[in-house]
């Protein structure tokens, strides 16, 4: 498939296509980069290919002008993240910058990875973090994991309560158990935004490693996932082997089957050598072919975030989304039945909370 071997050539996985694409493939290529949010990863292949299997010049030129807006998206997200930070810091609030900013310093180009919201993680009593943020925006979206702070036109800021969620009951307080562990890490672990922006907080190399894959695996009963978080995952692996800190491996592994996520990871593990040609050393747990091959084909026919899925569309109302949320999740219930079984539950008793406490 062509659009592998491009994003094989960009993370330098592969040094060319198999043949040269035509006119029409090109077009499809950017395309199928932009459904996946990968436009400016896929851009640096452009750079590496030989001459005579480069895109036409309209082309070449329609992927550089998105790219531009890719870079001062991101620029403006680094400024925003930085000043938020600061905001809550302010406040009193300990904070970390989740996914987005951070992830994409792992990046050879941080400045390619397409942003989207900034995701923040407050120290702090989940009372107090609510408290804080419906006192300047009382209508805000407030759920038990997360609220909206709509302070900066543009720029969707999410205030988390927690890092992530999972809908068993055991296996979420088991979740809260390891981040409550790293705490004092990811509190302190400041690292410099691009563009001398100034420093935030980011989760350690050890603790992305497994937030991520919870991430993922949320996304996947949530909206569906995208490519962009796969190659996500991908730098943060390439990041253990570079930095010598392949011992994160069997630790994260050793989590993984804490959580009960074994049969999704061995999924994601075969997604991602099928696609980018992972190296056996990076694995966390062994490919898994059978689930892997559902998973790709969940992840091409969904797009980011399940945007171009056809099978997402439905009533854009309180109860039409539960309903379509518990219908849609029956797919996945033989193969992660922990987190579809609960994940009624969870939505339903999270409605009646937010009615007891007025929120909308």
């Amino acid at each position: 498939m062509l659009f592998f071997e491009l994003i094989r050539i960009a993370l330098g996985r592969q040094t060319c296509f198999s043949r040269p694409p035509s006119e029409q493939e090109w077009q499809g290529l950017l395309k199928e980069s932009a459904r996946q949010t990968v436009i400016g990863v896929t851009y640096r292949a452009l750079n590496i290919l030989p001459d005579n299997q480069r895109p036409p010049m309209q082309i070449l030129l329609d992927w550089q002008a998105t790219v531009q807006k890719i870079i001062f998206q991101n620029k403006r997200l680094n400024h925003d993240s930085v000043w938020v930070s600061k905001r809550f810091l302010k406040a009193g609030f300990r904070n970390a910058i989740l996914k987005g900013q951070g992830i994409a310093l792992l990046y050879p180009e941080p400045l390619l990875r397409i942003g989207g919201d900034i995701d923040v993680w407050l120290d702090g009593k989940q009372n107090d973090i609510i408290k804080y943020i419906t006192h300047f925006f009382p209508k805000t979206r407030v759920q038990w994991q997360e609220v909206d702070f709509p302070i900066k036109k543009g720029t969707c800021i999410e205030v988390h309560t927690i890092p992530a969620l999972m809908f068993h009951p055991i296996d979420r307080q088991r979740m809260k158990a390891y981040f409550n562990q790293h705490r004092e890490e990811i509190f302190t672990n400041e690292t410099e935004l691009p563009g001398e922006e100034g420093k935030v907080c980011v989760p350690p190399l050890r603790v992305n490693m497994t937030f991520l894959l919870i991430h993922i695996y949320r996304h996947l009963f949530n909206e569906g996932i995208g490519l962009r978080q796969i190659v996500d995952y991908y730098y943060i692996l390439q990041h253990c082997q570079q930095t010598g800190q392949m011992h994160l491996i069997a630790e994260t592994a050793q989590m993984v089957r804490h959580l009960h996520m074994t049969r999704f990871v061995g999924a994601l593990m075969w997604v991602m050598q099928e696609v980018f040609l992972l190296p056996d050393e990076l694995l966390i747990l062994p490919a898994n072919e059978s689930e892997g091959r559902f998973l790709l084909q969940e992840i091409m026919r969904s797009g980011n975030f399940g945007l171009y899925d056809n099978r997402n569309q439905h009533k854009k109302t309180k109860w039409g989304n539960f309903w379509f949320q518990t219908a849609r999740n029956m797919r996945f219930l033989f193969r992660y039945p922990r987190e579809v079984i609960w994940n009624p539950g969870y939505r339903l008793a999270q409605f009646i909370w937010r009615k007891c406490n007025g929120y909308r």
